[in-house]
This record gives structure tokens, C-alpha cells and sequence, in this order.
């Protein structure tokens, strides 16, 4: 009996070692959820015109704590909220958990499954980059006064 004890135990830590946590918030309106495959573009990649429907994060715990499963996470709450894509996708990984968090699209000429082109025909479309930054503020002068920030 007490040798069956031991083994129980590592059964049950082994069938509950590994779990993923998908979380959204709903920027947009989501659309009806779908079967498509959902394509993953990672952050710093360019991004086909497209409309933002929700910030989508799966976390993976344990023995999901690795890249297929998270992306999956991703993929699924993407299908859920009708999209084609999760783009701007980061991902961080530490000893025990993997994160991958970006944005749920519809790519910007669909509008319902039935009409939309397929996702190969919006690609060639130019990616822009953001606009600059405004001009940054010129530095304080030297007049010994001390900046307007430091006073109590």
C-alpha cells in the first residue's frame, strides 16, 4: 500500500501539470465565430490593412508552457471572435509559464465570410509605418534657476 501511494501521487501531478489561459478585452465588434485557419504575424512584422476587434493574451502553465499551445490559445479566441489574424503577437517566457499576447483582426476589406476576399489578396497590400514623434521640448537653459519640475 505504501508503494502505490508515491505512484498515485505523481499520476495526479502529472494529469494536472499543464494548463492555457486565454483572456480578451473587446476593442471592436466582434464577428461570428468561424472555423477558418487564422494566420499569426509577429510584432515588428508588416501587418496587412486591418480592423482591431480585441486584445487577446493566452498563458500557458506547466507542461503548456511552450509556443504551440499558446499560439493555439491565440488562434482559438481568434476563430471565437470571428477574425482572420492576430497580429503584433509577443511573446515571454519564463521558468514554468509562456505568454503570448497581440491583437485579434479582421483584415480591413472583409466584411462578412461570405463577401471577404481571402487573406492572400489583402498581403500585397503596403504596410505604413506609424507617424513621428512631435518634436521634443528644448532643454532648460542655464540660468541656475532650477526646471520647473524639481521645485516642491
Amino acid at each position: 500500500m505504501s508503494a502505490a501511494l508515491p505512484l498515485l501521487v505523481l499520476v495526479a501531478l502529472c494529469t494536472g501539470c499543464g494548463s492555457t489561459y486565454v483572456q480578451r478585452f473587446v476593442l471592436g465588434a466582434p464577428g461570428a465565430p468561424h472555423a477558418r485557419p487564422v494566420r499569426t504575424i509577429l510584432a515588428g512584422d508588416p501587418v496587412p490593412p486591418s480592423r482591431p476587434v480585441a486584445l487577446v493574451q493566452a498563458t500557458g502553465r506547466g507542461l503548456n508552457a511552450d509556443l504551440p499551445h499558446i499560439i493555439a490559445g491565440l488562434r482559438a479566441e481568434a476563430q471565437r471572435l470571428g477574425c482572420d489574424a492576430v497580429v503584433q503577437v509577443r511573446i515571454a517566457r519564463a521558468h514554468s509559464t509562456a505568454t503570448a499576447t497581440g491583437f485579434a483582426v479582421r483584415w480591413g476589406a472583409a466584411r462578412d465570410a461570405a463577401t471577404a476576399p481571402t487573406p492572400a489578396a489583402t498581403v500585397a497590400a503596403p504596410w505604413a509605418p506609424p507617424p513621428p514623434l512631435p518634436a521634443a521640448t528644448p532643454a532648460p537653459s542655464g540660468d541656475g534657476a532650477p526646471p520647473p519640475w524639481s521645485a516642491p
